[in-house]
């Protein structure tokens, strides 16, 4: 099922909850109006959404032409979107989809507070973790490689994902960001829970794969789900 409410980028020193939007699809979709009354109904009141923020959207193949012809598919900010609703028909789909899509609004920041909450107790110990990788008496195998092959073996470890897949939550991947920048609050305490488990193997001298037979029999792995949800 698609969420109610998206978002683009997982990097949290960049997210905001203005980040936020659901898409005239969306809407189309959960109050029971076809695509075009809801795309006419935003560009008759286009001023105004305007008035509350820029409107931005996105272009998708529709399924008239055999998939050839493109439709604008609008992006509603969570203001945006709760004032432009109520101006559909007052059915009680809507009604029951207003009020469920202040819930997710509200749900996704606070998912977004408690990532950045989750990311800023790790950062300490990612520098613990760094100086240990650094300190190691294997270090010189591989030097530098080694903090990625480390902190992957953890993102995979609580995700249950590969990294390609870790990556591909979100379609704006840059090299800047970090795995850890796309785990959510659950996959952020299993993390550090496992880092503490492998700084004091790093420290005692142990070698790669101890550590991660270690790691991989202590947590249980989840199982994937590489649906697309970059926008969490």
């Amino acid at each position: 099922m698609t969420p109610l409410v998206l978002f683009d980028s997982l990097v949290l020193s960049k997210a905001s909850n203005e980040d936020f939007y659901t898409t005239t699809e969306i809407i189309a979709e959960q109050t029971g109006n076809s695509y075009k009354v809801v795309s006419n109904r935003v560009r008759q009141y286009r001023s105004k959404l305007e008035a509350i923020a820029p409107l931005t959207w996105h272009f998708e193949s529709s399924a008239s032409n055999h998939g050839r012809a493109k439709r604008k598919v609008y992006h509603l900010n969570k203001q945006q979107a709760l004032s432009f609703v109520p101006l559909l028909e007052n059915t009680e789909q809507v009604v029951n989809f207003t009020f469920a899509l202040a819930e997710a609004f509200v749900n996704r920041e606070k998912e977004l507070q408690a990532r950045k909450i989750a990311r800023a107790v790790e950062k300490p110990k990612g520098v613990t973790l760094h100086q240990a990788i650094s300190e190691w008496v294997h270090y010189p195998r591989h030097g530098n490689t080694w903090h990625i092959i480390i902190r992957s073996l953890l993102a995979t470890t609580v995700t249950g994902l590969t990294k390609k897949q870790i990556q591909a939550r979100d379609t704006d991947w840059r090299k800047e960001k970090t795995l850890l920048d796309l785990l959510n609050s659950e996959e952020m305490e299993r993390y550090k829970m496992l880092e503490s488990i492998v700084i004091p193997m790093i420290e005692a001298g142990s070698d790669y794969n101890p550590i991660k037979a270690a790691i991989k029999s202590t947590m249980t792995t989840k199982k994937p789900d590489i649906s697309p949800d970059k926008r969490l």
